[in-house]
């Protein structure tokens, strides 16, 4: 008797004799995939995720990308959104255009 490679589900070759406790084993493993499958529940170990749950790592990943979104358009809109230290001091700086031309600014942070 063979083995399915992916749930291990008993397969009887043709001379095999078909026993009903094998056939309800399968039915049992199978039940149990397809649970985990609806519930959306299948575990995925190596996921870098905290959720580790098929649904819950995919709406993290959706969150995380909704909030890196978010910070990259306010960066885009602040005119000085970099900050460097020199000398003691800290600075801000970014750039603009002025008449169509651009320009490097920058200010003390105090």
């Amino acid at each position: 008797m063979e083995l399915t490679p992916n749930l291990g589900l008993k397969k009887p070759g043709l001379t095999d004799n078909v026993l009903i406790s094998d056939i309800n084993e399968n039915m049992e493993v199978l039940d149990a995939a397809v649970s985990e499958i609806q519930k959306g529940s299948t575990s995925i170990p190596n996921l870098e995720t905290t959720d580790k749950e098929l649904a819950g790592a995919i709406n993290e990943v959706n969150n995380k990308a909704n909030t890196i979104q978010q910070q990259f358009t306010a960066h885009l809109e602040e005119i000085m959104p970099h900050k460097y230290f020199d000398n003691g001091k800290w600075y801000r700086w970014g750039f603009r255009t002025t008449g169509g031309e651009p320009e490097f600014i920058y200010e003390e942070v105090l």
